[in-house]
């Protein structure tokens, strides 16, 4: 999940950089569909992790995507890791993802609304040595195979994959769903786990 500045308080410096001192912060809306997709796809046959990369005060939303159903929430935050680039946050994710143990797919947003880079599935892929499957509108699974159905310039391709793999979601590809009685009650008890560039095992050079 990343957070991306609310788009309707988004401004730009004199050289059209996005300025993001003081703005609002949501979660990207391709990574809520990324989030609704796992959701769906377990269906109470397995728990969700939520894991993003930013400032200390994320933990409170993250706590709030405990509420819409995800039963783990990890935050990554340090200095050393402020302005990374897409490289070094895509090792700071693979790395927190091989900690926090095993698992079937890593699913997140295609691109970000703030940067449009798409590069951090694909790195993620690389540096984790799974296959990524990108631009995904919709999911499933058929035995032990998942059935994947995604956008590209020619129209729609289905495909069929094995897990572990890294799967990028279009957005608004799957609205998420709200927060019920039940789930706030969950969050509540579910403390949001901090991860550190120490705790990862990266050095100030990887981190930039």
């Amino acid at each position: 999940m990343k957070a991306v500045p609310v788009s309707t308080s988004v401004a730009v410096d004199g050289q059209l950089r996005l300025k993001r001192e003081g703005a609002g912060l949501q979660w990207n809306i391709a990574d809520e569909s990324a989030l609704e997709a796992a959701l769906r796809l377990t269906d109470g046959n397995g728990r969700v992790t939520v894991l993003t990369m930013g400032p200390a005060k994320l933990a409170e939303p993250l706590s709030e995507l405990l509420a819409r159903g995800a039963g783990r929430a990890v935050l990554i935050t340090d200095r050393l890791m402020a302005g990374a680039d897409t490289h070094a946050t895509a090792r700071a994710l693979a790395a927190a993802a091989e900690k926090l143990g095993a698992f079937d797919a890593l699913f997140c947003g295609c691109k970000a609304i703030d940067g449009e880079t798409g590069q951090v599935p694909g790195e993620l892929a690389a540096a984790l040595g799974l296959p990524c499957v990108s631009n995904v509108e919709s999911i499933r699974e058929q035995g032990e195979k998942l059935i994947l159905s995604r956008r590209l310039e020619a129209g729609v391709q289905t495909l069929e994959a094995a897990e572990p793999l890294i799967v990028s979601f279009a957005a608004y590809s799957y609205p998420l769903r709200l927060a019920g009685i039940l789930g706030m009650r969950r969050a509540r008890k579910t403390p949001v786990e901090i991860l550190t560039a120490a705790d990862l095992g990266l050095t100030p050079e990887e981190c930039g």
